[in-house]
């Protein structure tokens, strides 16, 4: 093989989120002596001002490409994408969402160009999202390879019929030299302009109704009506923000729970967290529960997703049953009476991270299932 082998990202996304990290760093960190590669964003035309995601591309100096459409699927998208391909020599597509993996999909069939997605999760919310994701299951078999970023994931789609030869088991990782504590508390003081005393237990992630945040809301009420001191933080931005306020107004919490909305830095968010939960109903493997353990922050999380692939019960945090916000408020209540116990799990879990989910290992499997695809088309 010669030259530089040319990886295109598809992107249908307008927020970073926990897999636009994931390919903002794959880029940051892939050997530049054997790769090129590039990101195309999906967009609308709808959208005002340039998103979190191009923003934070561009400012890493990575080569970007908008694709504008007049809807979520326009068939000149495709068109799109085949030009991007041919003009730049693309050797490799990468998507990663059902619109970029069904219009990623029928554009490299018609470049013959070998195409990877990463199934970072499904979502289900509503009819719509059960549909996407029912079609992104049946497209997965005419990938080259697919990677998943769970077990459970691996499973369901062997159950769907996908080849075991083309699924690719990667965990999502972190850069774990990001994640440090170099100043006291008080980035909500300095951001938000008011105090928010300790303990504080905050939540991190896009404000979507699969990340279980009303569960969230109704635990805070529930241990702040057995009279313990607490405050509840909830950062980030989404199409529940509304729902997740007025719920709030309502039970009179808006002394002891705050909404930041977006934060772009979650390491500093971290800093003034005494305990992290996850709440979400379904994750595939979220770099929150990484992030948190790596800055030594005590993880309440539900059991889903890849959530069991890093934390053990009682180990490296606590596991909970997903949509139970009593069962969340207990085991607060309990970090409340014992943080040390919890702080000793977040040290045994710091130590798992450092040990098993460094992003420079993952970039380097990546590589090596690239350089698989592409002497496998070579020989095909």
């Amino acid at each position: 093989m010669s030259g530089l082998i040319k990886v295109l990202h598809l992107r249908d996304t307008y927020e970073v989120g926990g897999p636009g990290k994931t390919i903002l760093e794959t880029v940051s960190h892939i050997d530049k002596s054997l790769f090129s590669v590039s990101i195309a964003v999906f967009g609308t035309g709808s959208e005002t001002g340039e998103s979190p995601f191009l923003s934070e591309a561009r400012n890493r100096g990575i080569t970007v490409h908008e694709i504008r459409s007049r809807g979520r699927y326009d068939p000149l998208i495709i068109r799109e994408i085949v030009f991007l391909v041919k003009k730049f020599k693309i050797d490799v597509l990468h998507t990663h969402e059902a619109k970029s993996d069904l219009l990623g999909c029928l554009s490299a069939k018609m470049t013959h160009t070998p195409i990877i997605s990463t199934m970072h999760g499904w979502i289900t919310n509503n009819r719509k999202e059960q549909i996407y994701t029912k079609v992104d299951k049946m497209v997965a078999r005419f990938f080259d390879r697919v990677i998943v970023v769970n077990a459970h994931m691996r499973d369901v789609l062997l159950k769907e019929g996908v080849p075991s030869r083309i699924i690719s088991l990667l965990h999502n990782c972190i850069v774990k030299e990001n994640y440090y504590r170099d100043q006291p508390r008080g980035y909500f003081r300095q951001s938000l302009g008011k105090e928010i005393r300790s303990p504080v237990i905050g939540t991190l992630g896009r404000l979507s109704l699969e990340k279980g945040h009303v569960d969230f809301v109704e635990a805070a009420a529930d241990v702040l009506s057995r009279g313990h001191k607490a405050h509840f933080v909830i950062v980030g931005d989404g199409p529940e923000a509304g729902k997740i306020a007025g719920m709030i107004s309502e039970r009179g919490l808006g002394n002891r729970v705050t909404m930041t909305g977006y934060m772009r830095d979650p390491r500093k968010v971290l800093q003034d967290f005494d305990l992290m939960v996850l709440p979400s109903l379904t994750e595939g493997f979220p770099n929150v529960v990484l992030e948190a353990l790596m800055m030594e922050v005590p993880v309440i999380s539900t059991d889903v997703g890849g959530v069991p692939e890093i934390i053990r019960d009682g180990e490296e945090g606590v596991l909970i049953p997903p949509g139970d916000p009593g069962t969340m408020a207990r085991a607060m209540v309990d970090f409340l009476g014992d943080k040390e116990k919890y702080n000793r799990m977040a040290l045994q879990g710091k130590k798992i991270v450092e040990e098993r989910f460094d992003f420079r290992s993952r970039t380097r499997k990546l590589e090596k299932i690239y350089t698989e695809i592409m002497e496998r088309g070579k020989n095909n």
